[in-house]
């Protein structure tokens, strides 16, 4: 009887400990939504303040992603290179960190640098806009534009890490009468590990950075549309990177902050 007693105190003891430790967490989120929702008003009456309007339900303690660096995979390049020249595609390396993959479609060549160029001689495809899109779906492209009608026009597209975009690997495709005249653009084969990033930023740091920008150059803008973390592409003798950066997309404008520098560059 008294052990029966003694473990239904303990239940309750562990009970009650863990209540408390829930209601320290609820605490603790309470505390830390009332400062996010603290930064995000003090920013936007900054912004106002300056007559720029900035976007509803700004995160504005949202953090900046985390640099990666880039491996070359030749499995997935061959994966690529042949859902555009066909299943028989043979590579041959070229050197200099060239390779170029031939098969019934034509041949497509690929650089260390991670753009790629694929102008076939005859290649016929029965629904260009679809052809795009299953690339893009496949091989991890976002859709950005298309003026294709009847088989005659442009498509573009922007490679995704992880879901985010890499703002400057985009993807080109020109048809013309339903044959596909080019395709070239930038791939990135296979993302490597995060790294370490002791210079992370957050929405704030961005946003700050920029209005300051703005005001010393007299940039002309009354809104900020939105406010995303993206990544760059960066080659170099060393390999290439994934650099974290913030786009802020302005009622003018589209301009990226650099996470760790804060230097802004304009698309």
């Amino acid at each position: 009887m008294e052990t029966y007693r003694l473990k239904r105190i303990v239940i309750v003891l562990l009970a009650l400990v863990n209540l408390f430790l829930l209601g320290l967490l609820l605490n603790f989120r309470w505390q830390g939504s009332r400062s996010r929702q603290a930064l995000s008003q003090a920013l936007a009456e900054l912004y106002a303040d300056n007559q720029i309007q900035l976007p509803q339900g700004l995160d504005a303690s949202a953090a900046s992603l985390t640099p990666m660096g880039v491996t070359r995979s030749e499995q997935e390049e061959a994966s690529f290179a042949q859902a555009l020249v066909g299943e028989d595609a043979r590579a041959q390396d070229r050197g200099g960190g060239i390779y170029v993959y031939t098969g019934s479609y034509g041949s497509v060549r690929f650089r260390s640098s991670g753009s790629f160029d694929y102008a076939p001689p005859d290649r016929a495809v029965d629904d260009p806009e679809a052809f795009c899109r299953d690339l893009c779906e496949q091989f991890g492209y976002r859709e950005l534009s298309s003026t294709l009608d009847q088989g005659t026009g442009t498509f573009t597209a922007l490679r995704q890490i992880s879901g985010h975009d890499v703002y400057n690997c985009s993807l080109s495709a020109v048809f013309e009468d339903g044959n596909l005249i080019s395709l070239s653009g930038t791939w990135i084969s296979g993302a490597g590990a995060a790294q370490p990033d002791p210079a992370a930023s957050t929405a704030a740091d961005a946003l700050v950075d920029f209005l300051d920008y703005r005001n010393a150059n007299g940039i002309l803008c009354s809104a900020v549309r939105a406010v995303e973390p993206v990544y760059e592409l960066l080659s170099g003798a060393d390999g290439a990177s994934l650099a974290p950066r913030w786009q802020i997309t302005t009622d003018t404008y589209r301009y990226y902050v650099d996470c760790s520098t804060g230097a802004i560059l304009r698309a």
